[in-house]
């Protein structure tokens, strides 16, 4: 009978070891007993053309208080406790307390540190906080970058460069530390280690430091003139990649929105006629003061002045609406409307340019069919056609960079995209109009001694012929050739581009020769002793200033982003600052 009730007990044992064995590998292959961290992974980061952090992303500790678990233990007496009232005062939340009734979970705040979190709770509330790691992203938002820039959702981009780049910025993969520890003697079984991937960074063709300089002066400008609206596009000559994009309007209006072009339209036009041998310089037409552009239609299109006989060379020079006209109703009389359509289509105009920006509307270039009787002829003077400002600066471009068009960009790293519309023939001729357009013509206030501008005017009517738009667009040689555009919409105390946009385009040219006077001359060698800090955080700033390795390093935070410096001091004793070009600089304080 011992024997018996010896081998049950055998069998028993046996049988219990091997229901823990099983156990044991169910528990470790469904992971019961793993104990599991993530790492956010982090989106790329985004360049200016001089490698000035644009918007960058960080990991951040947020703390989240679980209302409904605390409700369990504590029902609402929680609220009158003074240390719960002192949790939410140390993360400056103090106010959210008359929200509590209709939340289950309420956000407390992110710090830099788990620690930082930890210490803001008070002991007794610690187990209903969950402290989670995030992704934080900043990125400078003055100075109409943030139109540029665009905005992110739940690590997507949804707007801007973010949103167009959305798939190389994207992260990829989190990073996990999982450790498998076993059910039934609790040891650790394995750890497995997938570090984080990042997204990728991205180098757009934006000269942020330009950028804020030109937006104060276009801020200034839009205050002297009482105008709604102030705009500026540069843009490399033959690259078509811009360097600056602005308007003072709160929305991107040189890209979302369109103005008609005015008398800006007529160089495209008279290229376009000579290239097809319609016209040339020396043709001659007769000024009157208007034109009648359809023969027994009541109808006049006026000038400005009475020019009386002019050539079209001259006619270009002093902005003659009847030579420009005179010149579309050739290329309408020979070719038919189709004709005249077709050009503007090449140049680019009812079409979306392609640049790196969602949301690109086309402007407005109705067919032939759809034209009213006299629309050609309004078109010789820049009416009955809405085009945006990204859209003219890349067609003028066309005129000024020898006949090619190229597709106006911000991926710096871009191959120029190029197509030929004109002879070069033809533009040599249309660029010796253009440039005494400045030294004697419509455009002579953007005149700049000793510096070569070929430009053009342009005055748009809008809103029954009460308000304008001014527009200057125009071609300047500094280190290398750049296509620029400003615009003054509505200005209140003159309406003539040539004594609003003019001047303006003037100013523009003066600052970027200011600002390359400034700041190109400056060497990286200023730095030797700096480490590479492309990419870094904040955090990992503080922490290099924290390690003490150096002592002439300054760093100020601001809104608009990270500005380090260096510091050294001259023969006067007085500091000076040398830009190390991580960000935009921040203001005056």
């Amino acid at each position: 009978m011992s024997r018996l009730r010896y081998k049950l007990v055998l069998v028993l044992l046996t049988a219990f070891i091997l229901f823990l064995n099983l156990k044991v590998y169910i528990n470790i292959s469904t992971n019961q007993y793993a104990v599991k961290s993530v790492t956010p992974a982090l989106r790329g980061s985004i360049y200016d053309s001089r490698d000035r952090l644009l918007a960058t992303s960080e990991i951040v500790y947020t703390a989240y208080l679980d209302l409904d678990y605390l409700r369990s233990f504590a029902g609402n007496s929680f609220k009158k406790d003074p240390d719960f009232v002192k949790m939410l005062m140390n993360f400056g939340i103090a106010e959210k307390i008359s929200e509590l009734d209709s939340r289950r979970i309420l956000r407390l705040g992110s710090v830099q540190k788990r620690e930082e979190a930890v210490k803001k709770i008070p002991t007794l509330y610690l187990k209903f906080v969950s402290i989670e790691p995030e992704e934080r992203r900043t990125s400078i938002s003055d100075f109409g970058l943030s139109m540029i820039i665009g905005k992110t959702d739940q690590r997507y981009g949804i707007s801007g460069v973010e949103a167009y780049f959305d798939k190389i910025l994207r992260p990829v993969r989190d990073g996990v530390v999982q450790i498998n520890y076993s059910g039934f003697l609790g040891r650790r079984i394995n750890t497995l280690s997938i570090d984080p991937q990042n997204g990728k960074n991205v180098r757009i063709t934006i000269d942020s430091g330009l950028q804020r300089e030109l937006y104060k002066l276009a801020s200034d400008y839009k205050e002297k003139k009482q105008a709604t609206e102030v705009g500026i596009l540069i843009m490399e000559s033959k690259t078509g990649k811009l360097r600056v994009a602005l308007t003072t309007q709160s929305w991107p209006t040189y890209y979302m929105g369109y103005i008609e072009p005015g008398s800006t339209i007529k160089p495209i036009l008279f290229a376009s006629a000579i290239e097809l041998g319609l016209v040339n310089s020396d043709s001659h037409f007769y000024c009157p003061g208007y034109v009648q552009p359809i023969e027994g239609l009541d109808l006049r299109i006026k000038d400005l002045e009475v020019h009386k006989d002019i050539n079209l060379y001259d006619g270009l020079v002093h902005s003659c609406n009847v030579a420009s006209v005179l010149t579309v109703k050739k290329i309408v009389d020979t070719f038919g409307t189709e004709k005249l359509y077709e050009i503007l289509s090449s140049f680019g105009f009812g079409k979306e340019t392609g640049i790196e920006l969602s949301g690109e509307i086309p402007g407005k270039l109705n067919p032939p069919d759809k034209w009213y009787r006299a629309d050609w002829a309004f078109i010789g003077i820049g009416q009955s056609i809405g085009v945006t400002p990204i859209q003219l600066l890349a067609a003028f471009n066309t005129i000024v960079n020898d006949g090619e068009y190229v597709q106006p960009t911000l991926d710096d790293e871009k191959v120029p995209n190029k197509k030929r519309l004109l002879s070069k023939n033809t533009t040599d001729i249309v660029k010796n109009m253009l440039f005494d357009v400045v030294e004697k013509g419509t455009g002579i206030n953007a005149r700049i001694e000793g510096v070569k501008i070929l430009g053009k005017t342009g005055t748009a009517q809008k809103n029954q012929k009460k308000d304008v738009t001014a527009i200057f667009v125009g071609q300047v040689y500094l280190d290398i050739p750049y296509t620029i555009m400003v615009w003054v919409d509505s200005p209140q105390s003159e309406k003539l581009s040539s004594i609003v946009a003019a001047p303006f385009f003037k100013d523009v040219v003066m600052k970027i020769k200011e600002f390359q006077d400034k700041y190109e001359k400056k060497s990286i060698s200023d730095f030797s002793s700096l480490p590479d800090m492309k990419g870094w955080t904040l955090k990992h700033v503080n922490e290099f200033l924290k390690s003490g390795t150096t002592t002439d390093i300054a760093v100020r935070i601001h809104s608009r982003g990270l500005y380090v410096s260096k510091y050294t001091l001259s023969t006067t004793n007085e500091a000076t600052v040398v830009d190390l070009w991580l960000t935009p600089t921040p203001p005056i304080d």
